[in-house]
């Protein structure tokens, strides 16, 4: 999409753009909706914010180019600190920047804009012919950006935008996990310096604590001893939990015992769940 218009043109009234807009609804230049901003509502979900930069192209009288992005109802997270807004130059998102924005209602919102660094080194925004065009493409919404600064221009500034949800931060470990996962290495030694039987009894210990390693690896040792039964059984317990090599092995052992349409399902699942 970008490069799809003629982006510098002859403005063709004697009003800037900013002092065409009366809301934040679209002003229309050379048959293209020019809008003043960008916004997106974001719910109540810790939201990432991802800015890419495609494209920048400084014109005579900028410094720098950017995006500013400020929060309604939430903030940025950066480096610790809680932010209403923040601007986010150029340099910052060549190959991509993440920035968590942390809702406290379900009315939080996002809404970008671009700001520039003028001659005189202040950071400015709102005023001239400033404004973006805004196209959809596969990998996310592409805003192309003009500053205020001469004639319209949405090359000057083209910016990539994806707003993912934020992984929840990872439990922290509890004695019983620690205890679990301790069991688990200790199997892992034992079954190294070929004491088996200790192993086994070690990993059936993790996996009865939830370890889905531990309950992958007995049925591996299950399957090469021929004990199907027991195999699938272990396979069972950690492919109910996701374990995709679980999924598989289950697959596998429930063939070899002649349940052909479940180990079906479970190939399907697996090969879901791997892309």
């Amino acid at each position: 999409m970008t490069g799809s218009y003629s982006y510098a043109e002859p403005v063709t009234t004697e009003l800037p753009l900013a002092e065409r807009y009366d809301s934040a609804e679209p002003v229309t230049w050379h048959g293209a909706d020019v809008y003043p901003l960008y916004s997106e509502a974001v719910g109540i979900s810790p939201t990432t914010v991802t800015l890419t930069l495609r494209s920048a192209a400084l014109r005579f009288g900028v410094r720098s180019l950017g995006i500013g992005l400020a929060v309604d109802h939430g903030h940025v997270l950066l480096d610790g600190r809680q932010l209403r807004g923040v601007d986010v130059w150029s340099d910052a998102m060549d190959g991509g920047i993440d920035l968590q924005v942390c809702p406290t209602g379900p009315e939080a919102g996002i809404t970008l804009t671009p700001v520039w660094v003028d001659a005189t080194d202040a950071t400015v925004s709102w005023s001239g012919n400033y404004g973006m065009v805004i196209t959809r493409e596969r990998a996310g919404t592409i805003l192309h950006c003009s500053t205020g600064v001469g004639p319209p221009d949405f090359g000057e500034l083209v910016v990539e935008l994806v707003l993912t949800d934020t992984p929840p931060p990872p439990e922290p470990p509890t004695e019983a996990s620690r205890y679990r996962d301790a069991l688990y290495e200790l199997a892992v030694a034992m079954h190294g310096r070929g004491e088996e039987d200790q192993a086994r009894q070690l990993w059936a210990q993790a996996a009865g604590f939830g370890h889905l390693g531990a309950a992958y690896d007995l049925g591996v040792i299950r399957y090469r001893g021929g004990d199907y039964a027991e195999a699938e059984q272990w396979w069972r317990t950690a492919a109910e939990h996701g374990d995709l090599r679980a999924m598989a092995g289950l697959a596998e052992v429930l063939d070899r015992r002649g349940n052909v349409s479940e180990a079906r399902v479970w190939r399907a699942a697996c090969a879901a769940e791997s892309q």
